[in-house]
């Protein structure tokens, strides 16, 4: 029976690995994670700030919340290639959703919740007709069956690409200010 329990542990941690920054609640599928800095808030403000594709809706105290669209999944630095890439992923295809920071000394949680994807028209011709549709989805369509529970590829493929991206959005630890006395 012990034997039989440690395979079980061991099995849903390795299944389950790769969905450490994933948290899903009530069939909602938020990202999450906590990373270490030695900067202050208001210089994590400032970077925010700096950044193109986010915008600022709300401060208050040590939080920031906003909103962010234009995002191209990032596929390559995940390790897939163009045609290993779900079609929804790849870079003709363009996210929105909403962000919150909070702040402690020496530490920031970023959570990113409300995914979807701005609609990429397909378009495909044969016979000389030309059949389109627009694809666009969301982060539960995605993650999610019908059933409420994480789809069997998700973490490999998909989770893996948003993954990368979204700890790239929202990692403010790298950035470093110019310097510009040239």
């Amino acid at each position: 029976m012990k034997k039989l329990f440690l395979l079980f542990i061991f099995i849903s941690g390795f299944s389950f690995g790769q969905m450490e920054n994933y948290v899903i609640n009530d069939g909602q599928v938020q990202w999450q994670k906590v990373y270490e800095t030695n900067k202050t808030f208001d210089e994590i403000l400032k970077v925010v700030k700096n950044k193109n594709n986010i915008k600022i809706t709300e401060q208050i105290e040590n939080t920031i919340t906003g909103e962010f669209k234009g995002l191209i999944m990032n596929y390559r630095k995940a390790g897939h290639t163009y045609m290993g890439t779900p079609i929804v992923l790849n870079e003709t295809n363009k996210y929105y959703g909403l962000f919150k920071i909070e702040f402690k000394d020496g530490k920031y949680r970023a959570t990113i919740r409300n995914v979807a994807s701005e609609g990429m028209t397909m378009t495909m011709y044969g016979a000389g007709l030309g059949l389109g549709s627009d694809l666009d989805t969301t982060l539960e369509a995605m993650a999610l069956n019908k059933k409420g529970e994480v789809r069997k590829g998700f973490p490999k493929v998909a989770g893996k690409i948003i993954d990368v991206t979204f700890l790239d959005l929202m990692d403010f630890t790298k950035v470093e200010e110019k310097n510009d006395n040239w």
